[in-house]
């Protein structure tokens, strides 16, 4: 059996002179939750849109199940269950009635398929209630029941928890992680929130205007956060000429002219502490740090934090 259930090779997307999405190349494993992270606009919906097939590529191949996806559409797709937007649901219909349209539409064959799929996401079966009617929550939990009525060994989903309060983004993250772990369902995700996702995924993709720049499990990744002692000093320049000079150590970053960040931990704090002050040094704080994983991908995408 394949050990990736998606595998991309050098993935362009190219409109014009823009690239959507340059040169990626995604693994995503038989029965694990994949997160793609990235900003709005980082080329995460563009990728999804390859891998179903409703955006050629401009460059590079998707093979999907062992299979190239080009010339294989009929036997990948039906395996796939996805969210790519919002479903166009009948607000004037149930949810049910919708899922029964959409049954009848896709050739969905199993006679219980509409009420499995509403039990799964925790949703009534024949309830009298209209789509208008139903909270955010709701709607999003409608349309991932969609995606699963034909059972697909792989889900793709667009931002699944965008929009909902708290507690919905909590039922969705729960439920999202009950398709895997109990339904061994494959699920990539997409998200601009790095705490949902660092809440379920088990590996992660850092995309950044359609360049993929880091992709590791996050157990990994989680071990990249820095750890550092922080200096705040009358004269960082004098401070740094110090640590080269008589620490032998240049694993430090100047900050500003009177704060400094020292990476190397096998120094002792209070011995540079007294050589600063016995060059007349002034030193107002001495903290030791250690950076989140939302600084490691601050670090990693150029500056500014994901939403």
């Amino acid at each position: 059996m394949e050990r990736y259930v998606i595998e991309t090779s050098h993935l362009t997307k190219q409109y014009g002179e823009q690239k959507s999405v340059s040169d990626l190349s995604l693994h995503v494993q038989r029965g694990r939750i994949y997160g793609l992270l990235g900003r709005n606009g980082a080329g995460k919906t563009t990728t999804m849109k390859m891998l179903l097939g409703l955006s050629a590529p401009s460059g590079g191949e998707v093979r999907i199940f062992g299979l190239p996806l080009a010339g294989n559409e009929r036997e990948i797709l039906p395996r796939i269950g996805s969210l790519i937007e919002s479903p166009g649901f009948y607000p004037n219909l149930t949810g049910t009635e919708n899922l029964r349209i959409f049954a009848r539409l896709r050739g969905v064959t199993k006679r219980d398929a509409v009420k499995s799929a509403l039990e799964v996401v925790g949703l009534p079966y024949a309830d009298k209630k209209l789509f208008s009617q139903y909270s955010l929550g709701m709607k999003q939990r409608l349309a991932i029941a969609l995606a699963i009525m034909h059972d697909p060994e792989l889900l793709i989903l667009d931002e699944p928890i965008n929009g909902l309060d708290p507690i919905g983004i909590a039922e969705i993250r729960a439920f999202i992680r009950s398709l895997c772990e109990e339904r061994g369902k494959t699920i990539l995700i997409s998200s601009h929130i790095l705490s949902e996702v660092a809440l379920l995924a088990d590996d992660i993709g850092i995309i950044d205007h359609g360049v993929l720049l880091e992709e590791e499990s996050l157990s990994e990744l989680e071990k990249r956060s820095e750890r550092y002692v922080r200096f705040a000093v009358s004269d960082t320049a004098k401070a740094a000429r110090i640590l080269e000079e008589i620490f032998s150590t240049t694993d430090f970053v100047v900050e500003s002219d009177h704060a400094l960040r020292l990476g190397d931990l096998s120094l002792r704090t209070e011995e540079i502490v007294r050589v600063f002050v016995e060059n007349e040094l002034a030193v107002s704080e001495v903290r030791t740090c250690e950076d989140s994983l939302e600084d490691y991908f601050r670090r990693v995408t150029g500056g500014e934090g994901i939403g």
